[in-house]
C-alpha cells in the first residue's frame, strides 16, 4: 500500500482528471462551434448584403429613366441626378452606371466619372450576367451587386453596380464575435461547474477511491477468493453467474467459462433466483452436490435498499464432518459418564450398606445382577449399533433416565449400519438425542407405571427409520400446530429449539416426520431417504 501512495502522490487525483478532461471537451467543443457558428454567420451576412445589393442593381437596371439617360447625349449628366436618389434611399456606399467598355458615368466621387470601373469582377455584367461579388476597388473593400441596362430592343447597353462597403460588416462581424466569444465564456463556466460535481459524484459513487486503490482492492479481493476454501458463487439481477471462486467450480464442476451464463444452465437445481426473488435469507441448508454433502448459506446482496443479486457460500461437510462426530461422541461419552458415575455411587452406597449390615451373600448378588445388566445393556447397544457416538448417546440417555427413574428401553431388533448420505452424525444425535430427551421429561413426573420410553432404529433399504415413543399426556390439539416452532416451549426456562433442529435437520435431509399423539402417549417417527437428495447452491 505504500507503494500505492507514493503513486497517487505523484500522479493526479481521478477528481483533476475528470475535471480536466470535462473542461477540455468542454473548451474544444465551444471553440469549435463558436467558430463555425462565425464562419456561418458570416457568410451568410455577406451573401445577404449580397443579394441586397443584386437587388438594387435590377431596380435600377430596370428604371425607364435609367435606360433614357444611358442613351441620351450625355449619358453622365442624365444619369447623375437619378443614381444620387437611388444611392442616398437605399444606403448603398455607391451606384455606378457603367458603359460597355466599363466606362464609368456616375460615381459619388466626381473625379471618377468617365475613368474605367475597377475591381475586376465586371466582366460577366458587360455581358449580359446578373451576380454579385466581393472586390476592392478604389474606395475599398465592398460587395456589389451587377445587373445589365437594355434598351427597348433587348441590347444592352450598361451596367448597374451597386456597391456596399464591408467597413460596416466587419462592425457586424466584431460584434457577433464578441458575443459568441461571451457565450463560449458562460458555457466554460456552467461546463467546469459540471465537472466538478460530475467529479464529485463519481468519486461518491466509488466510495473516494482512487484508480489505484481500486485495482488494489480488486487484486486484494482476487486473492481472498481464491484462497477460501469456502465455495462462492454470486449472480446478478439477470440470474447470471457474475462471481465464481476456484473451490466452487472443484465443488461443483465447473469451468472458468460459466461466468456470465445463466445459473440455473450451469446448476440446475439451484435456489439463489429464489433468495433474488424473495430477499430472504437461507442459512446452513445441507445438500448434497456431485456426491458431496455440503452445507450452504444464500444471502441476497442489497445495495441502497434494493437486491441486486444474491450469493452462496458452501463447504464441503466431508472435511469437517469427522472433527463434527469426534466432537459429537466426546459430548455423548460426557454425558453419560457423567450419569452412569452418579448412578453407581447410588449403588456403591446400597453394597456399602450391605457389607456393615452383614449381608455379604446378598451384596454379591447385587453386584453380579448390576454387572450383568449393564454387560449385557452395552452388548446390546455395541452389537446393534455400529455408529459410536448414536451408541454413546443411547447409552448416555439410559443412565440419565434411570436417574431420573424413567425407563428407557431399546427394541431388540434396532440396528444401524451406516447412515445416509444427507444424514451425517451430528444431524443424528440432535435428532435422536432431542426426541428422546423430550420423551424422558414427557413422562418423569408420572406415576411410575407410566414413566417407560421406548427407542427404535432401522437401517433399511433406501432409507432410516427412528422411533421414539413415550407414555405420557400426550400434546394437546391446540398445540400440535407449533410444537416445530421456534422458541416455543411449555416447559418453563426452556428455550424452545428442540423440534424446530429436529425439523430443519430432517427438512434438509429430504426426510419425513410423523406424529401421533394422544391420552396414553406420544409417537414419532423419522424417516430419512438414503438415496441422493437435497438442493443445490
Amino acid at each position: 500500500m505504500a507503494s500505492g501512495d507514493n503513486m497517487r502522490g505523484k500522479a493526479l487525483s481521478l477528481r483533476t482528471l475528470i475535471i480536466i478532461l470535462v473542461t477540455a471537451v468542454v473548451v474544444s467543443s465551444l471553440a469549435l462551434v463558436a467558430f463555425l457558428t462565425a464562419q456561418v454567420m458570416e457568410r451568410n451576412m455577406k451573401d445577404q448584403i449580397g443579394q441586397n445589393a443584386l437587388s438594387v442593381a435590377r431596380l435600377v437596371a430596370s428604371l425607364p429613366e435609367i435606360r433614357a439617360a444611358c442613351q441620351a447625349p450625355d449619358p453622365a449628366a442624365a444619369l447623375g441626378p437619378l443614381v444620387d436618389k437611388v444611392r442616398e434611399r437605399s444606403g448603398a456606399g455607391f451606384v455606378v452606371v457603367m458603359n460597355m467598355n466599363g466606362i464609368r458615368y456616375t460615381h459619388p466621387n466626381p473625379d471618377l466619372v468617365g475613368r474605367r470601373f475597377t475591381g475586376g469582377d465586371e466582366g460577366p455584367a458587360l455581358r449580359g450576367a446578373e451576380y454579385y461579388s466581393a472586390a476592392v476597388g478604389v474606395s475599398g473593400p465592398s460587395i456589389r451587386g451587377f445587373a445589365p441596362v437594355y434598351d427597348a430592343g433587348g441590347r444592352q447597353i450598361a451596367v448597374v453596380a451597386v456597391g456596399i462597403f464591408q467597413s460596416g460588416l466587419y462592425r457586424a462581424l466584431r460584434e457577433l464575435r464578441w458575443a459568441v466569444l461571451s457565450t463560449a465564456v458562460w458555457g466554460l463556466v456552467v461546463g467546469l461547474i459540471g465537472a466538478v460535481l460530475l467529479a464529485a459524484r463519481i468519486k461518491r459513487a466509488i466510495f473516494n477511491l482512487e484508480p489505484l486503490e481500486i485495482a488494489t482492492l480488486q487484486q486484494e479481493q482476487q486473492a481472498m477468493l481464491y484462497s477460501l476454501r469456502e465455495g462462492i458463487i454470486a449472480i446478478g439481477s439477470d440470474q447470471r453467474i457474475a462471481l465464481i471462486n476456484e473451490e466452487a467450480r472443484r465443488i461443483m464442476g465447473l469451468g472458468p467459462e460459466c461466468v456470465g451464463r445463466p445459473i440455473e444452465e450451469q446448476v440446475p437445481s439451484t435456489r439463489l433466483p429464489e433468495v433474488l426473488a424473495s430477499g430472504r435469507p437461507e442459512y446452513d441448508q445441507e445438500q448434497l452436490i456431485n456426491g458431496r454433502a455440503i452445507l450452504t448459506n444464500r444471502v441476497p446482496v442489497v445495495v441502497n435498499g434494493r437486491v441486486v443479486g444474491a450469493l452462496a457460500t458452501f463447504r464441503d461437510r466431508t472435511e469437517i464432518q469427522g472433527l463434527m462426530e469426534e466432537l459429537t461422541g466426546v459430548k455423548q461419552l460426557v454425558t453419560a459418564l457423567r450419569a452412569q458415575s452418579h448412578e453407581f455411587m447410588n449403588k456403591l452406597h446400597t453394597i456399602l450398606g450391605l457389607i456393615q449390615l452383614g449381608e455379604y451373600e446378598e451384596a454379591a448378588r447385587f453386584i453380579n445382577q448390576t454387572s450383568h445388566q449393564q454387560q449385557r445393556l452395552v452388548s446390546l447397544v455395541v452389537r446393534r449399533i455400529k455408529n459410536p457416538a448414536v451408541a454413546g448417546l443411547l447409552l448416555g440417555k439410559i443412565a440419565e433416565a434411570r436417574e431420573r427413574q424413567v425407563k428407557l428401553v431399546i427394541r431388540p431388533d434396532s440396528h444401524l449400519e451406516e447412515l445416509p448420505p444427507l444424514f451425517d452424525t451430528y444431524q443424528m444425535v440432535a435428532v435422536l438425542g432431542n426426541l428422546v430427551q423430550n420423551a424422558i421429561e414427557a413422562v418423569e413426573q408420572l406415576p411410575p407405571a407410566r414413566r417407560e420410553v421406548a427407542v427404535s432404529v432401522y437401517s433399511r433399504p433406501h432409507r432410516l427409520e427412528l422411533f421414539v415413543h413415550d407414555r405420557g399426556p400426550g400434546i394437546p390439539p391446540e398445540l400440535r400446530a407449533h410444537i416445530f416452532t421456534p422458541n416455543f416451549s411449555t416447559k418453563e426456562g426452556a428455550r424452545g429449539l428442540g423440534l424446530h433442529l429436529v425439523k430443519e435437520h430432517v427438512n434438509a435431509a429430504g426426510g419425513r416426520i410423523q406424529l401421533r399423539t394422544s391420552r396414553r402417549g406420544t409417537s414419532f417417527r423419522i424417516t430419512i431417504p438414503g438415496g441422493e437428495g437435497g438442493q443445490a447452491a
